[in-house]
């Protein structure tokens, strides 16, 4: 084989620049070395020595050309496809639309060949000689036979950046990963895969594991390493997933975007709200000797969990009337529990709405519903900005397990205690994103390219705490409408999660929803005319009449 030489010359960890620990390992003839980081703790070898795969004969890697297996070429682009969430088809005359990706490393093309048959843009970056040539000449593919830095690269210009087992040879993978970001379009996705160096096959085998190849491999990347570093990167939203291997984890699969690059700060999109029109328990000054337990924790934390407080019997039907609906998304409509009994019965039991009562200090009426059995996938949002200036927080969501939920079908996540963060208004995000006001309806997707990157880094720099709900059946997830939360990326595609998210806001706070009813002795729902079956007469009585009690309610949390 032949080398070439890595311009480093200080012994540092190549991926945050940290000092190395101690010695891990020590090739016989003393030219190679393993060390671990002491910061980051990625094991790396010394010195940084990259093979140089210009000359490298094909017959090394490929074998017999008529036996090469292109499904493995084919999983990747359909996993793409998949995570991007773009549609698997494109024509090739439809030159606007269609998505780009660069494979970097790309071999003799065998990803990029489905991918252009799916109608994609491709661009492939390799510096095998031998196998480039082949690419081009038989399979007619743009690839430049040459490393990544010389490159022709447009910044901005990819959707997708692929590197399938590249990692762990680069001798800068910082510089690599930077270069990947560049050239990704503004929220484009990475997908990378790399040996799993904290494998259970890794454990067990020691330095005698098949992938530790110290002349060829400069990087052993384990789950925490790989993400670090992607993070570090520039990368959000950083999904590290295993595949492969006898024992299912010998390979890392991520899924990572491109982050925004933002220099909000809370002074452009937060502003000051009268205390008095907030709900009693977020108020400045509140009486805490007054307050139960229970108000108490949510005051501090914004969440709170109540086990199994929805009992078998109202689940058992819903649960039932849900499998007849074929979308993984559920109902397309957000209020279906305009016409479904069962989802009334689940949303609107009486010790639910009353412990949301108890909370926000007056009824609160249902008005939205997801019913979908997989994450939402929405990144770090707060829902208080969503909705109309008026309502300044007299809104609560509920998030309902139906089962046990495991760990890898992309649990909800959330920040306790965000809600007390300065307070995000609608016009100024509004105004951030060039929009003259809400009634484009893109606008809360488009928000999160602004806003999650900020998320990300105010994350970091409180040092908050990330929590994951995984619930049990039955038990009951309420959250703050200025609590930042997310669905994560499941870690299993398509892992079944079977929720009810409900959405409430205080019955007294909607002007633009005038019209309230009451569930048998439950709780209280908005009557939406535009959304209800034809024939149905809306009945605002309901608003009059508890008027009066609620503001003794109020009165008496302050």
């Amino acid at each position: 084989m032949n080398y070439i030489a890595s311009l480093d010359v200080d012994m540092c960890c190549p991926a945050c620049g940290g000092s190395a620990g101690p010695r891990l390992w020590e090739s016989g003839d003393g030219t190679r070395s393993a060390f671990k980081c002491g910061s980051c703790e990625l094991t790396f070898i010394w010195p940084r020595i990259e093979q140089d795969f210009s000359q490298v004969p094909e017959e090394s890697y490929y074998g017999d050309w008529e036996m090469l297996d292109y499904y493995g070429g084919n999983f990747i682009v359909n996993d793409v496809i998949a995570a991007e969430g773009t549609k698997a088809r494109y024509s090739r005359t439809d030159s606007a639309n269609r998505p780009a990706v660069l494979d970097i490393g790309c071999g003799a093309g065998q990803i990029l060949v489905h991918f252009r048959a799916q109608g994609w843009d491709v661009q492939g970056v390799d510096p095998w000689t031998a196998v480039t040539s082949i690419a081009r000449r038989y399979f007619r593919l743009p690839i430049e036979q040459c490393k990544l830095e010389a490159a022709n690269l447009v910044p901005d210009s990819k959707d997708v950046v692929l590197s399938i087992d590249v990692l762990q040879f680069i001798a800068s993978p910082a510089a690599f990963l930077e270069t990947c970001r560049s050239t990704l379009k503004p929220d484009g996705m990475l997908y990378l895969t790399v040996p799993n160096y904290g494998s259970a096959e890794s454990v067990r085998a020691g330095w005698s594991w098949h992938y530790f190849h110290p002349y060829s491999y400069l990087n052993y990347f384990t789950p925490a390493t790989i993400q670090a570093l992607i993070e570090r990167a520039g990368f959000y939203r950083v999904s590290v997933s295993t595949f492969g291997g006898p024992d299912g984890d010998g390979f890392l699969r991520v899924v990572a975007r491109r982050a925004v690059h933002t220099v909000l700060k809370w002074e452009n999109v937060s502003g000051e709200v009268d205390d008095a029109v907030l709900p009693p328990l977020d108020r400045a000054n509140v009486d805490e000797a007054a307050l139960s337990q229970v108000q108490k924790f949510w005051r501090e934390n914004g969440y709170l969990v109540v086990p199994r407080l929805i009992p078998d019997e109202l689940i058992e039907p819903y649960c039932a009337l849900r499998e007849t609906v074929s979308h993984d998304e559920g109902w397309h409509s957000p209020t279906p529990y305009m016409h479904e009994p069962a989802i009334r019965d689940l949303c609107l039991f009486k010790p639910l709405a009353d412990m949301l009562e108890h909370l926000l200090g007056e009824p609160m009426g249902l008005h939205l519903n997801l019913t979908g059995w997989v994450s939402t996938e929405r990144d770090w949002h707060q829902d208080d900005y969503l909705n109309p200036p008026f309502v300044n927080g007299h809104y609560v969501a509920v998030w309902t397990a139906l089962d046990d939920i495991s760990e890898d079908s992309g649990p909800f996540e959330f920040v306790p205690g965000s809600h007390r963060w300065p307070i995000i208004r609608q016009d100024l995000v509004l105004k951030e994103l060039g929009f003259e006001n809400g009634d484009d309806k893109s606008w809360p997707w488009d928000s999160e390219r602004l806003l999650t990157p900020f998320f990300e880094r105010e994350i970091k720099e409180r040092g908050a705490k990330v929590q994951k709900f995984l619930g049990k059946k039955g038990d009951v997830l309420i959250w703050h409408a200025r609590l930042l939360h997310r669905g994560s990326l499941a870690t299993r595609p398509g892992a079944e999660r079977r929720s009810m998210i409900a959405h409430y806001s205080a019955i007294t706070r909607r002007p633009d929803m005038p019209h309230v009813r009451q569930h048998e002795d439950g709780g209280y729902y908005f009557f939406i005319v535009e959304r209800s079956r034809a024939g149905a007469k809306p009945d605002g009585s309901m608003l009059g009449r508890v008027a009066g009690q609620i503001k003794k309610k109020m009165g008496e949390l302050g």
